[in-house]
């Protein structure tokens, strides 16, 4: 999705600066070749919490700092959109966890993983739906599209992703909607969002929030 293209030049970057090695938080060097070696060297991690679980509580405010956001599943109008031949695994946490791992990880005292995945809930898109239908209390539409329409940029669903943002303007915002939902689903189909578990294997003392039990507190007043 073009909007991320940043995170891959930062990510190229930080690849670039430690492509000599990269320096122990816990090595000791003279000040002055510590302060060198930080000119070059970075120790860094790429936190990948998935998809947040927040936006599946859309539009009720789950966050202070999150803004809400549709997806493919809809749990206030109960339906979905879901791809032809594909029940792709996703990864669902909570920016709260995500929040709560950071933090930890400013601590931690072993060396961070680049890539530094952390698993809330790894969970079919059908089990989603199945989810969906028990905490909301009845069936969900479900609209199935194909993979090479999205590939071609079309979008044969009923319906389509309709919250706004406040990074984008109003003449924009149909136009974004429309490649986020297309992009979420070709990404999901092709297992963008079935992230790694370094983080749930270097904290496993850290409990993660259920799916359902976080919709559960969501929607239970919304039945």
């Amino acid at each position: 999705m073009p909007w991320w293209a940043g995170k891959d030049e930062i990510k190229e970057y930080l690849k670039e600066v430690n492509k000599n090695g990269k320096v122990n938080r816990s090595s000791h060097f003279p000040i002055a070749s510590l302060a060198n070696m930080f000119v070059q060297v970075l120790e860094y991690c790429l936190f990948q919490p998935g998809l947040f679980l927040n936006y599946l509580g859309t539009p009720n405010k789950t966050s202070r700092y999150l803004t809400p956001l549709n997806t493919f599943v809809d749990f206030q109008n109960r339906r979905g959109i879901v791809v032809d031949g594909h029940d792709p695994i996703i990864t669902l946490t909570t920016v709260q966890d995500l929040a709560a791992v950071v933090a930890k990880a400013v601590d931690f005292e072993g060396e961070w993983p680049i890539v530094g995945g952390m698993r809330g809930n790894s969970i079919a898109v059908s089990k989603i739906l199945e989810i969906g239908e028990r905490v909301r209390g009845g069936p969900f539409t479900v609209d199935v599209v194909k993979m090479e329409d999205l590939e071609a940029g079309n979008l044969t669903a009923s319906w389509k992703l309709e919250a706004s943002h406040p990074s984008v303007s109003g003449g924009e915002a149909t136009k974004m909607m429309k490649t986020v939902l297309v992009g979420m689903l070709l990404s999901s189909a092709k297992g963008a969002w079935e992230v790694s578990d370094e983080w749930n294997q270097l904290l496993p003392e850290f409990k993660f929030t259920e799916i359902e039990d976080f919709l559960r507190n969501v929607w239970e007043k919304k039945l």
